[in-house]
Parts: C-alpha cells; structure tokens; sequence
C-alpha cells in the first residue's frame, strides 16, 4: 500500500530575503523528517495574491445570441 501525506504551510515574505529564511528553516526541518522517512521532499512555491471580485459584470458579446443560423435546404 502507499501512502502519501501533504503538509501545507502558508508563509507571508515582504521580500526574497525574508522567504530564503523561510525556506532555510523548513530545510532544517526536513533534515529531521527525512531520519525518519528518506524519501520526504520540500516543494515551495510563489503564489501571487487573489484579486478582488470583479467589480463590473462582463460585456455580453452580441455575436453569441444562442439563435441558430437560418440556413437554406
């Protein structure tokens, strides 16, 4: 059987000095996981920050009616 378990951490980082300590401090870590489980592996990535909602509804386009088109037999 295998198993596979996720940890998520959500970190917030003013800069890429402040993330590299981040990343520095969950490397330390890991070194202690991977005593126990060799395989354990850290992956980090960059999120931008979500927009806010959508202030406007989209513009409907016009072409996009949902008539059919009348074709001749």
């Amino acid at each position: 059987m295998r198993l596979k378990a996720t940890f998520t951490i959500e970190l917030e980082a003013t800069d890429y000095v402040e993330a590299a300590g981040h990343q520095r401090a969950l490397e330390d870590k890991l070194v202690a996981l991977r005593e126990t489980f060799p395989h354990s592996q850290l992956r980090i990535v960059t999120g931008r920050e979500r927009r806010g909602a959508r202030r406007s509804a989209r513009p409907v386009n016009a072409s996009i009616t949902g008539r059919l088109h009348a074709y001749p037999e």
